[in-house]
């Protein structure tokens, strides 16, 4: 195994991407303690990244600028007088093995699957879970320079000031200091992964009975679908939170959940590498290759008309995630409850 230095590793979005590049960062640390390590992210998913001992620096990358020679050439200067010995390439695609390109390590590693012609650039590392979940093809990566990988870690970013700041807001929300609640977050990256909202209130109607709050997160973006479900389920136990939170906020309120419901997008990563537990609801893509990994925390619903594999993650469906019922998630829900998440 080489005594690297001078590390950077490149994963600049998205949210679930980053975070399941966290082990990796994790192993990394672990095998090369001395190395300086830069991680480069465009910035409005850093607040994910955590700082010392993990990372030594965080480089933005302004992704509307990359084809622009002039901040080319400031990235270029930035990343030379770092002088790195080893870029490794989580993204593997043509705007990342650009960034490695201009970085001038010594040496450009890849994960197995270079596209968009990154292999150019990167040397693909290759090692058991090829096909396997992301998480383990990253971690291969360390495997194949030698390292040594003994767990699954993911060293999240955690403020105190942010979580006071959401428990504030809470109860700003009528919900009482200190009350047990589940975070839903209705929206996803793409349209054909969502569970519909009508069905999601349904749930919070459901929840809302048995007394248990629910708060409803995500961009502005998903302020509609929230006020959709709000509606349907007709109780002030469903507190909308979309678009009111900072990342780092997010990553606090999902901390104090009891549990967590949704599709597969990117908050739903940040709760399984705080091992919240959750119930995940796939459809259009593979848990096996991008879902919540390892730990009794987690709890699958796959669509029982779902095609996705490993080999394929994204099939396009819009009548997959229609298949899980209302009744699929809460009999679940109970059977979680069971084993120690109290109503």
């Amino acid at each position: 195994m080489k005594a690297y230095k001078r590390i950077l590793i490149i994963k600049m979005s998205s949210l679930g991407d980053v975070i399941h590049a966290l082990p990796t960062l994790y192993a990394i640390r672990k095998n090369w303690p001395d190395a300086h390590i830069t991680w480069a992210v465009h910035e409005q998913f850093s607040q994910v990244l955590p700082g010392k001992p993990w990372i030594d620096e965080i480089i933005y990358i302004d992704k509307k600028k990359l084809t622009s020679l002039p901040y080319l050439w400031q990235l270029r200067k930035e990343l030379h007088r770092h002088e790195f010995d080893m870029c490794l390439d989580l993204q593997c695609l043509a705007k990342s093995a650009l960034v490695a390109w201009l970085s001038g390590a010594k040496e450009h590693y890849g994960y197995w699957e270079l596209r968009e012609g990154s292999g150019l650039i990167n040397k693909a590392l290759v090692g058991p879970h090829k096909m396997g979940h992301v998480i383990e093809r990253y971690l291969d990566t360390v495997r194949a320079l030698g390292g040594t990988v003994d767990r699954v870690e993911f060293p999240l970013r955690r403020d105190p000031k942010e979580a006071d700041a959401v428990n504030t807001m809470l109860q700003m929300h009528g919900m009482p200091k200190g009350m047990p609640y589940i975070v839903v977050a209705p929206g996803a990256r793409w349209a054909v992964k969502e569970w519909p909202s009508e069905n999601y209130g349904l749930l919070c109607k459901r929840w809302a009975e048995k007394g248990m709050y629910t708060v409803l997160v995500g961009s502005s973006a998903e302020k509609a679908k929230a006020m959709s479900i709000r509606d349907i389920a007709g109780t002030t136990y469903c507190i909308d939170m979309t678009g009111k939170t900072t990342l780092q906020g997010l990553i606090e309120l999902i901390a104090g959940a009891s549990m967590y419901v949704s599709a597969d997008t990117g908050p739903l990563h940040i709760a399984n590498a705080l091992k919240v537990p959750l119930i995940a609801l796939f459809g259009p893509t593979s848990p096996q290759r991008t879902g919540p990994y390892g730990g009794a925390h987690v709890h699958c619903l796959i669509s029982p008309t779902s095609k996705a594999t490993p080999e394929h993650p994204l099939v396009d469906d819009p009548e997959c995630m229609k298949q899980i019922t209302v009744d699929d998630v809460w009999s679940l829900y109970e059977e979680v409850s069971n084993h120690g998440i109290k109503p």
